[in-house]
């Protein structure tokens, strides 16, 4: 069965603020906070560090997104506003659909194997925008002692206060193209046992028979995010800063002790320092680039910096004599997405990738005038979603998030639901070097964490899933089950469509720079953020969630990074929190 791939997977004045976003330059100026990497995770967390009145510079390698933040890519139906390709959550499939067009814009990071956004807002300006509020078993599952539920509860508030998300994106409070949601919502609140709609983020803890309309992180009909809250407050500040276009390459240390970075601009290289002897260095770079960075800086497994030592960039590596053998890339997880039902219905359809050159007529001028309408919200039609708790024969509950997109499918019209587990999976990954020496300096992912866990329960949880959400499916008035085939075992079935492979994976990777309460074996990070064996560099981002929560990561991966900017000014005697 081919189907079409799109189906898978009021604004403030940029006037009211005088955005410090500069472009690239290598300066003598020393700083207290360098924060590598403007997404997710950089973002809130170079906020939170400027609170305390001390320096901050947060380098992003990529160009402005956003148009308040000086972004100009856009399409010609946008000339005229105050908006860019990324500020208009209908327009995000279009890089997915024309990765070509992405890769030509560098808005795509060409040395992962993943797709990862290099531009400001990292991921946050490309993605579905999802946002789900973590719940205690998330924080209590995924990561260590420090950062349990009762730990994040005060970083969580304060997020979801400066960003709440919404399920209703358009201005004007209606939700577009809901025929083919609304049909699977009876369904599913109708079944044996039946699912109970309610609004996700007013119960962060009830994932187990739920469904909900998806949240998104969109404020007034645009993408918003991050950027419109985090990035607005720290700009204000003196002593803040905003580098873009501009790549560092490695941490320079004497020793253990990090004196700054190597950078490179446009204009050339060279290194950006922290204040002697008390400054930070923190990587927020994601859970690729981070990666990436360390081991140019003689940090990471053996096998890794000896590959990198034979490649072209050997020459400027640190001797190895002086190489800190930690277990970055180890540990990788994400969560496995299956398109595990597509369903024959009549639902609406909407050519959300023409829109993006020429969209209706009036339905560009809705959202030019309100940022209201379908252009408010994201492509295909996102609703519902719905979670089922699975406990395995190893005792461990596991969480899988269903999601349901509606559309054109080829020669028909339907719906495909896709099923993602997460919370409690046990297998795991690993990153790494590429092996081919003609790109010896892309970040692969050499372990998929997919469905290799040792007793089976992962592909076990995700079997009874889909089976009980088949069941649901077969009922549904006027609807033919396109996949799986009729009368195929669903294990048999996944197996043969779905093995093992990058093919699975919804890029939402965690983990791979393993934090514990202490350093020991296996571990990279201690609590408090701090790289084991050096002085002066943390880690805060992705790589320090030590496993998928229950839904997408987007809100954890934030409040995190709140929270790490307590513990990071704590350590240095600022605020007590």
């Amino acid at each position: 069965m081919h189907f079409n791939y799109s189906l898978v997977a009021g604004a403030l004045s940029i006037l009211q603020y005088l955005p410090k976003a500069v472009t690239a330059s290598v300066s003598n100026t020393t700083w207290d906070y360098i924060v590598v990497g403007g997404g997710a995770s950089g973002i809130p967390l170079a906020d939170k560090l400027s609170e305390s009145g001390k320096t901050v510079l947060l380098l992003e390698r990529g160009f402005a997104s956003s148009y308040r933040w000086g972004g100009k890519l856009r399409p010609q139906w946008l000339e005229g506003s105050n908006l860019t390709r990324f500020d208009v959550p209908a327009l995000y499939q279009y890089i997915l659909e024309n990765p070509a067009d992405a890769a030509a814009a560098n808005i795509l990071c060409s040395d992962y194997v993943a797709t990862a956004s290099c531009v400001l807002g990292g991921g946050t300006a490309i993605n579905a925008g999802l946002w789900w509020k973590p719940g205690s078993a998330d924080w209590d599952t995924i990561m260590p002692i420090g950062w349990n539920s009762a730990d994040m509860r005060a970083a969580t508030e304060e997020v979801f206060a400066r960003l709440p998300g919404t399920d209703i994106p358009s201005s004007d409070g209606k939700l577009y193209l809901q025929k083919g949601a609304e049909i699977l919502k009876k369904a599913l609140t109708s079944a044996e046992p039946p699912y109970e709609f309610q609004k996700a983020n007013d119960s962060p803890d009830a994932k187990d028979g739920t469904v909900s309309n998806a949240e998104h992180f969109f404020m007034h009909g645009e993408r918003g995010g991050v950027m419109e809250t985090f990035l607005v407050s720290a700009s204000k500040r003196a002593n803040f800063k905003l580098q873009l276009e501009t790549t560092v390459t490695r941490v320079i240390r004497q020793g253990k002790q990090i004196t700054g970075v190597e950078v490179e601009t446009p204009e050339g290289s060279g290194t950006i320092n922290v204040t002697p002897n008390t400054g930070k260095v923190i990587l927020s770079a994601g859970v690729f680039g981070t990666s990436k960075i360390l081991f140019r800086s003689g940090i990471g497994p053996k096998d890794q910096l000896s590959l990198l030592k034979a490649s072209p960039d050997g020459v400027n590596m640190v001797v190895e004599a002086e190489w800190i053998d930690l277990a970055v890339g180890h540990n990788l997880d994400d969560n496995p997405s299956i398109y595990g039902i597509i369903i024959a219905l009549d639902v609406e359809t909407y050519d959300y990738v023409g829109a993006f050159n020429t969209p209706v007529p009036e339905d560009a001028a809705k959202y030019l005038a309100n940022r209201s309408g379908p252009l408010a919200q994201i492509e295909p039609p996102l609703n519902p979603f719905w979670w089922d708790i699975v406990t395995g024969t190893d005792g461990i509950a596991r969480a899988i998030q269903w999601s349901a997109i509606s559309g054109q499918l080829n020669d028909t019209t339907g719906m495909v639901l896709t099923a993602s587990l997460g919370r409690g999976k046990t297998s795991r990954g690993r990153l790494g070097l590429s092996l081919d020496p003609s790109t010896p300096l892309t970040i692969n992912v050499t372990q998929v964490p997919y469905f290799n866990d040792a007793t089976g329960a992962d592909f076990a949880a995700v079997v009874s899933s889909l089976e009980n959400v088949l069941k649901i499916a077969r009922a549904i008035p006027n609807a033919t089950i396109v996949l799986p085939p009729e009368g195929q075992d669903v294990a048999e079935y996944l197996r043969a469509d779905f093995p093992p492979s990058m093919a699975l994976n919804s890029n939402h990777w965690v983990g791979s720079t393993k934090m514990r309460r202490r350093c020991g074996k296996g571990v990279v990070v201690d609590g408090e953020t701090r790289v084991c064996g050096v002085e002066g560099l943390h880690v805060v981002d992705a790589g320090i969630v030590g496993g998928v929560p229950a839904a997408n990561p987007q809100a954890v991966f934030v409040a995190v990074a709140v929270r790490a900017g307590e513990k990071i000014l704590k350590l240095d005697g600022g605020h007590e929190w």
